[in-house]
């Protein structure tokens, strides 16, 4: 029988008597399949996880909060900036990029709260990549609207893909980081990996609706 592995967020720590994340147990991710030193992140406590993008000696894996906090607010002070200063971004102040689309962000927010308020105990395979596929969706949806009704050019579509990076994938971070205690190292290593499926279907779905566009084929 095939095993199944189970939606869990958080740093997964292998030990001796099989994987955790904190202290619930879970399936091995990516059983028979070979993990080589480059993978594998040794913790301080013997334990380890597998990177999705980075290399195992990419950083130290701990927590830093000065490092995290100082990131976390100039992120913030950036947005907060565009917002109020309706600077424009290829043309297009902060809210141009994200009033017509709203109600896919809190979709997509809404999906994110699923995952860890419901599918971390809850866990069912179905709901799991129907979730995924959810925002996916939103995203796909978000890139269509906007070049067919609000005549979204190609490298605006790419800034509508580093917002929901930060809307999907950064939300996720400040949940792993403060409620499952991640070290900065995971959690960049999870919000690249994310943003980069972010970006990879906001540039294909970009890509295809703007090139339909441009020789005049309706959309």
């Amino acid at each position: 029988m095939n095993k199944v592995l189970a939606y869990v967020s958080g740093k997964i720590e292998t030990t001796g008597e099989g994987c955790f994340v904190g202290d619930k147990k879970i399936d091995c991710p990516r059983q028979g399949l070979p993990i080589t030193s480059d993978q594998t992140v040794k913790t301080r406590s013997g334990s380890s996880w597998q990177t999705d993008i980075l290399p195992a000696n990419f950083m130290k894996d701990q927590r830093n909060d000065s490092v995290f906090y100082s990131i976390f607010g100039l992120v913030l002070v950036i947005f907060i900036v565009l917002f109020i200063s309706r600077l424009k971004i290829f043309g297009k102040t902060l809210i141009e990029y994200i009033k017509p689309i709203w109600y896919y962000i809190v979709l997509s927010l809404a999906v994110v709260a699923f995952q860890y308020l419901y599918l971390v105990e809850h866990y069912s395979p179905p709901l799991a990549r129907i979730s995924q596929a959810v925002w996916v969706l939103a995203v796909a949806l978000s890139v269509y609207i906007l070049i067919k009704k609000h005549d979204f050019k190609f490298k605006q579509i790419l800034i509508v893909g580093i917002l929901y990076s930060f809307i999907i994938h950064g939300t996720k971070v400040l949940i792993r980081y403060f409620f499952y205690d991640s070290s900065i190292f995971y959690v960049l290593d999870r919000f690249i990996y994310g943003s980069l499926l972010v970006m990879v279907i906001a540039i294909i779905i970009g890509s295809v609706f703007s090139i339909l566009k441009n020789r005049g084929i309706k959309i």
